[in-house]
């Protein structure tokens, strides 16, 4: 997380260029096989798979989020990268706050294990404080969903994060 490496710096600068957008409604189909959405902002269709299963632990790493997307790696992808996009119990876009999805710079798709190494540690390392990571690997909201959860909430979930 303070790493200052140019090559990730640029590494990162390419991830999110380069990932699909997330949709504002998670596509309930994928609950049951991968789903195929067009990103318009990107010109192409994007294959999503649920993210929402026991292994995931959503309890932990996005504890007010009902279900999660990931995109899948595909032969246009010039990154190892994955977007994650969580989903509340209304199946609305979590835009913010410790619910929400991040980038994977390291699909598991590629790699459970450097997944593991590249994505999870650095969560873990911020002890908790969800804030720390979404400042260096911010939700994505470039379909600009509404904002979830509401202010209210994402303050106090902002103040629990900094005082835990």
């Amino acid at each position: 997380m303070n790493c200052k490496s140019d090559f990730l710096a640029k590494y990162l600068s390419q991830v999110l260029q380069d990932l699909p957008s997330c949709p504002c409604a998670y596509p309930l189909e994928a609950v049951y096989s991968a789903v195929s959405l067009q990103d318009e902002h990107r010109g192409r269709s994007f294959q999503w798979r649920d993210a929402s299963g026991p292994r995931e632990h959503l309890d932990v790493y996005q504890p007010t989020a009902r279900f999660c997307l990931r995109s899948l790696l595909s032969v246009e992808s010039s990154t190892l990268a994955a977007q994650h996009c969580c989903y509340d119990a209304g199946s609305r876009l979590l835009t913010r706050g410790k619910g929400a999805g991040a980038p994977d710079l390291v699909s598991t798709d590629f790699s459970p294990e450097l997944h593991f190494k590249v994505d999870t540690l650095p969560w873990i390392l911020c002890k908790g404080d969800w804030s720390r990571y979404h400042a260096v690997r911010p939700p994505n909201n470039g379909r600009a969903c509404a904002d979830n959860p509401p202010e209210e909430e994402y303050l106090a979930q902002l103040q629990e994060a900094k005082q835990y």
